[in-house]
């Protein structure tokens, strides 16, 4: 089913979903657009050691750097100011919210992959995209998610998901040293699909 299902909007507001409606409206499309979806393969140190290059030296609108909390909240000009100055790193970018299922249970072999490069140029960050900033917030919380976070607050409505094609969940991109946008695969990953990428592109000159 896809984000534009009068059907399922028309439901949604009957239920009075109030000023919170729109935000919904979003999180559900995606999910309708594949988060349960399989979908096939398109394309440092992050937590744990984390030096302040891999953190990320850009700064919100708040001044507030990548990694210093979580859910930093970021537009798509604040974070391709993030990623310019990872340039010389490899980094890996997980799309998520904290309403689909599928972006729950990739979580745990992304941050043990983290945990593992810890050390490396390789740095994670998770864009958490059209969601309610406190239930992710708990989420991460729970989960112990370690590597650097951004909360996406605009999402599919001209984002960062917007600006990385993202019209479903949980999707990741794979950028390489030289800042390339190096491919995506839009479904979870296993830790094992995980290392075989990162080195991949650590290895590539």
């Amino acid at each position: 089913m896809t984000i534009s299902d009068r059907s399922v909007a028309g439901r949604l507001w009957a239920m009075g979903c109030g000023r919170a409606g729109l935000g919904v409206l979003l999180a559900l499309a995606l999910l309708l657009a594949g988060c349960g979806g399989g979908g096939s393969p398109g394309g440092g140190a992050s937590s744990g050691g984390t030096s302040s290059r891999a953190a990320g030296s850009g700064s919100g609108a708040e001044g507030t750097e990548l990694a210093s909390e979580p859910l930093v909240q970021r537009t798509p000009k604040q974070f391709d100011a993030d990623l310019a100055a990872l340039k010389g790193r490899v980094v890996v970018i997980n799309f998520w919210a904290e309403w689909c299922g599928p972006c729950k249970a990739e979580m745990p072999a992304l941050q043990q992959v983290s945990k593992e490069y810890a050390g490396k140029p390789v740095t994670f960050i998770g864009v958490d995209s059209s969601d309610v900033r406190a239930s992710a917030s708990r989420l991460l919380a729970d989960l112990k998610v370690t590597y650097p976070t951004v909360y996406d607050k605009a999402g599919i409505n001209g984002g960062i998901a917007t600006s990385w094609s993202v019209a479903s969940l949980p999707q990741t991109w794979f950028v390489a040293r030289d800042g390339s946008r190096s491919g995506r695969i839009p479904r979870p990953l296993s830790v094992a699909e995980l290392r075989s990428r990162i080195d991949q592109l650590l290895t590539s000159p």
